[in-house]
């Protein structure tokens, strides 16, 4: 049974500003073309954002900042965090912006302002391949983990669900390797790659929600906001 996630927004609301007065003038970050980009990486999800083996934070999202830095003529630097700890940051203004495949949702955008999508995706079901394949339809009958504070861990909340959080989803993955849940519940494309590198371990199941990706950024940054949907735009006409 497919069963969408939280409500989404349109995409005008997504991709565009909110009436309220943010004082944009006076953020000093705009005004000094000197000062780098901070922009916050969750290194836990191949291929979007990972370390290789010399430890560096590399992936698709990670070049997609890149664009977006270039495009601003501004030096990227980039601080490892948890996915946790990516909104709140964005809202007190601590850091500039973020790609971590975050779904866009009305609760998330009074928080901080969304780029146009730049992908879609959805949710699927990591299980082990000896053990039995888990349904949207069973979800208070099986014990599922997911990454704390992701988009997730909300919708299962609202449904009535207890899961058991973690604050990486390689936790979650190697909880269920060692069977003390039956299934993990994220990203679609992230879960595929991990299966695919579990040696035939683990499967996942089909798309079982649809969900929009946006750049997440501070909503006093109109000007890297801006940056990233040109880049996504460039990103489409290609």
């Amino acid at each position: 049974m497919k069963i969408s996630l939280i409500p989404i927004l349109t995409l005008a609301a997504l991709a565009g500003c909110s009436g309220e007065n943010r004082q944009l003038a006076v953020d000093p970050r705009i005004a000094d073309k000197s000062r780098p980009l901070l922009f916050l990486a969750n290194p836990t999800e191949p291929p979007c954002t990972y370390r290789n083996e010399k430890g560096e934070i590399v992936g698709t999202d990670i070049d997609f900042a890149r664009q977006i830095a270039e495009r601003m003529g501004r030096e990227l630097v980039m601080e490892a965090v948890d996915f946790i700890d990516i909104l709140p940051r964005l809202k007190e203004g601590t850091a500039d912006f973020s790609i971590a495949t975050i779904t866009m949702t009305e609760a998330r955008q009074r928080d901080v302002d969304f780029s146009e999508p730049y992908g879609e995706g959805g949710a699927r079901f990591l299980y082990r391949t000896a053990g039995k394949k888990p349904r949207m339809s069973q979800l208070n009958a099986i014990r599922i983990g997911i990454e704390s504070d992701s988009a997730h861990d909300i919708y299962l909340c609202l449904h009535g669900c207890d899961p058991k959080r973690y604050l990486r989803i390689q936790d979650a993955v190697a909880a269920l390797k060692r069977d003390e849940i039956d299934a993990v519940l994220f990203d679609g494309m992230q879960l595929a790659t991990l299966a695919e590198a579990s040696g035939g371990e683990l499967a996942v199941s089909s798309q079982e929600t649809r969900e929009f990706y946006g750049v997440a950024v501070d909503k006093r940054r109109p000007d890297i906001l801006a940056a990233a949907n040109a880049v996504i735009a460039e990103r489409r006409a290609k």
